[in-house]
């Protein structure tokens, strides 16, 4: 019997972003789609609230009156209750609990596919990150970097690696990717990476690293203006390690800040033709042609798509 599984989201972004992941993950087979709108009036509610497999829930003050919450409460908090208790509102199948940047993707064959083939005593399935960064024309479609150890990081970014810090393993965003948990399971609850138990017990995980043939791409920072956008916002809510969050603290001292903050940016979220080359000399990187906004335009028409 193919598993179902379903996904659950609290966005606030563009109607083009916010499409683009629609897409991504209905074209990928989910069942369903939970959509929780952090922003009640978000006009993405009206394009998707149509289409059958979708649920959109606009988190209005009431809703997370109903979570002991409001919300001006601390966002993680919030979306942490908010995707639980979307979990607990499904009794089979699977739910894979992400962001709106996030698309997981199976290599070979289909998500189902792969969720069929996890033995029944597995309660979860994390799979690895791999971040999205801009490349150089050489490369065959989207350019992703994976995890990698400090000394290869070293290898691959020079100087550069420090800002990494030495927990994200080569990324501005997270190394641990996130979880699909079997739906069911009594007494648990969903952080953002994956699920726990209210008594502390070991939820029975298997993790997969990009190399076995799944992975969540991140498209994280990949757009200066949106990078730019979310920096104040980043600084102050640990988005950053405190080396990087440091240098740009200094660069906002400077009088040439937006010249310093672009080269900074295009380091960090960039690969120019020699440090692709280091990147598949050492194994981290991946190279996907997929197209998003081809994906949404077919869903849901070109003028939607470039909104």
């Amino acid at each position: 019997m193919t598993p179902e599984w379903r996904v659950g989201a609290i966005l606030n972004e563009p109607l083009s972003d916010t499409l683009r992941f629609a897409a991504w993950y209905l074209e990928a087979g989910a069942a369903g789609l939970i959509l929780l709108f952090d922003n009640p009036d978000d006009p993405a509610q009206r394009v998707l609230s149509a289409i059958p497999e979708i649920t959109c829930i606009p988190c209005t003050p009431s809703f997370w009156a109903d979570l002991g919450l409001t919300p001006d409460t601390r966002f993680t908090k919030r979306q942490n209750a908010a995707l639980s208790w979307v979990y607990r509102s499904l009794p089979v199948g699977w739910l894979l609990n992400v962001d709106a940047d996030e698309f997981l993707h199976v290599m070979n064959g289909t998500v189902a596919g792969f969720l069929a083939g996890v033995p029944d005593a597995v309660e979860a399935v994390r799979v690895e990150t791999a971040e999205i960064v801009a490349s150089p024309a050489q490369a065959s479609g989207h350019v992703y970097r994976l995890p990698m150890e400090r000394d290869v990081a070293r290898r691959v970014y020079g100087d550069s690696a420090a800002l990494f810090g030495p927990r994200r393993k080569g990324l501005i965003g997270h190394p641990q990717g996130k979880s699909f948990i079997r739906c069911g399971l009594p007494g648990v609850s969903l952080r953002q990476h994956w699920a726990q138990r209210a008594d502390g017990s070991e939820i029975a995980e298997k993790y997969v690293p990009v190399r076995e043939g799944a992975a969540l791409l991140h498209h994280i920072g990949l757009d200066y203006a949106v990078w730019r956008s979310k920096l104040d916002w980043r600084l102050v809510s640990a988005g950053f390690t405190v080396p990087l969050t440091e240098r740009i603290r200094a660069i906002l001292d400077a009088p040439d800040v937006e010249e310093r903050l672009r080269t900074l940016h295009a380091d960090l979220h960039g690969v120019d033709a020699d440090r692709l080359d280091r990147l598949r000399a050492e194994g981290v990187s991946l190279e996907l042609p997929i197209d998003l906004d081809e994906i949404s335009a077919r869903r849901f028409g070109e003028d939607h798509a470039a909104a």
